[in-house]
């Protein structure tokens, strides 16, 4: 019996699209499914007749209809039939398809030209995440599985057993669109308004801004090159916020035994650790360290805090904070009375990134990459940056240059950015007039081709050779 060849009904624009032919007529097939076009489970035309209806090449419409199949838009069937897949119109009209989100506009001074070596720390490089993996995800994010898969609080019970070697249950597990949100909250739920809290220095500001805002009575306390000292904190302090893996801004990672004292006090006084886990997941040559809230007697008196932001991208905006069992409820209440929430989009998309495995996929390239350029960077700066060191380079996604004299650090970024280089200072990060107070620039390398580091230290090195003078 003689097949009957499916009809073009819908329209295909390609009018000003970007790009090689087969993705032109694959995102103007999208367009399609979006615009109610196409619907799902509907058959589509033989790449033949459609590449006759419209006038292309097959090989272009071949090639689309391929990116689209892998991308999860559309199945093919037994018999050479080829459908929209369940769920691609969600997907569709969510912007699933395509390359991962554009990151937020720089927050950096007016430069007299284009940044060319934007070296802001705190972002991941998106252009690492796999097209692919990203809108498949995305397609079943649009239509959760009914078998409790798109639940992102499971989902990160396994990841952080798998990442972080830290084992909690999901209960336990609250969901913000931001850390600075998360530590609004804790503070509220757990009753640190108008109590004191220690609080690193130099440390992360929008940390600080947010426990601060939320009425935390906070105390600074100066670190070394090994973190806080827990020899530095009182028994009054009800609570106390840390960045272990990765301290923010120096870099150090917190050896064993001094994380065992911080237990120690903190079992000792009562309150509570804030361990910030913002980027723990990359390190550099060097073993893992697990959280301090995998630690056998943290589990009561420590709250851990993660984000997306690092390993995929800012605009995700999902960040978790893991809680001990016994504030569970008072963590309830809060958000029932706060109205925060996550996207629903944006969490189910993370659990299926998670659950199908493109996480740990992507964090592993991402780990080589990172390893890669840093290395590159921190030798071209060793060469070309002789006022300053290195400090931060065992973990993490930036690295800080530490003056050894006195600098006006605020002024050089504003020349770097004048130049085409985004970079932060070190002395803002300090609280008031630290006594321990340095200067020095905050570099992220994520973003940063090893092809470009020389370049780029080069022109560290000669902007801070005019106002770093010898003595």
């Amino acid at each position: 019996m003689t097949r009957t060849a499916t009809p073009v009904n819908f329209t295909l624009d390609l009018r000003g699209r970007p790009g090689h032919r087969p993705s032109q007529v694959a995102h103007a097939l999208i367009d399609a499914i979006a615009g109610g076009q196409l619907h799902d489970g509907d058959r589509m035309p033989s790449t033949r007749t459609l590449a006759a209806t419209f006038g292309l090449a097959r090989t272009s419409v071949v090639s689309a209809y391929e990116e689209l199949i892998a991308a999860g838009f559309l199945v093919a069937r037994p018999g050479g039939s080829t459908h929209v897949e369940q769920g691609a119109a969600a997907a569709a009209r969510a912007g699933a398809f395509g390359a991962a989100p554009v990151p937020p506009a720089p927050t950096i001074p007016p430069a007299a030209r284009p940044v060319t070596f934007d070296l802001r720390p705190g972002y991941a490089d998106i252009g690492l995440i796999s097209a692919r993996d990203w809108a498949q995800a995305m397609r079943l994010a649009a239509a959760p599985a009914p078998d409790g898969r798109g639940d992102l609080r499971q989902a990160l019970t396994g990841y952080l057993r798998r990442a972080r070697g830290l084992a909690v249950a999901a209960e336990d597990i609250f969901l913000f669109p931001s850390a600075a949100a998360a530590l609004k909250a804790i503070a509220a739920a757990c009753g640190l308004a108008g109590q004191p809290v220690a609080f690193e220095d130099p440390g992360y500001g929008k940390a600080r801004l947010a426990l601060r805002e939320a009425g935390a009575v906070l105390r600074s306390v100066p670190v070394d090159d090994d973190g806080i000292r827990p020899g530095d904190l009182r028994d009054s302090d009800r609570a106390c916020y840390v960045t272990p893996a990765h301290q923010w801004p120096l870099g150090g990672r917190m050896p064993v035994r001094r994380r065992a004292a911080l237990l120690d006090w903190v079992s000792a006084s009562g309150g509570l650790v804030l361990e910030d886990d913002y980027d723990g997941e990359f390190r550099y040559g060097v073993p893992p360290m697990t959280p301090l809230r995998a630690m056998p007697a943290a589990a009561g008196q420590v709250i851990y805090l993660g984000t997306s932001s690092k390993v995929l991208s800012r605009d995700m905006r999902v960040s978790w904070a893991v809680l001990p069992a016994r504030y569970r409820a008072a963590m309830t209440s809060y958000l029932d009375l706060a109205g925060q929430e996550v996207s629903q989009v944006s969490a189910a998309f993370l659990a299926s990134f998670i659950t199908t495995g493109a996480l740990a996929r992507h964090q592993s390239r991402a780990m080589r990459t990172y390893r890669a350029r840093q290395a590159r960077f921190v030798a071209a700066c060793r060469e070309h940056v002789p006022a300053a060191r290195a400090l931060g380079i065992e973990a993490g996604l930036h690295v800080t240059l530490v003056f050894g004299r006195p600098a006006d650090d605020v002024e050089l970024v504003r020349r770097l950015a004048d130049a085409g280089l985004a970079c932060l200072a070190l002395s803002p990060a300090y609280h008031g007039d630290s006594p321990a107070r340095q200067t020095g620039l905050i570099c992220g390398y994520s973003r940063l081709p090893e092809t470009m580091a020389a370049a780029a230290a080069t022109l560290i090195g000669r902007v801070t050779a005019e106002l770093v003078r010898p003595r």
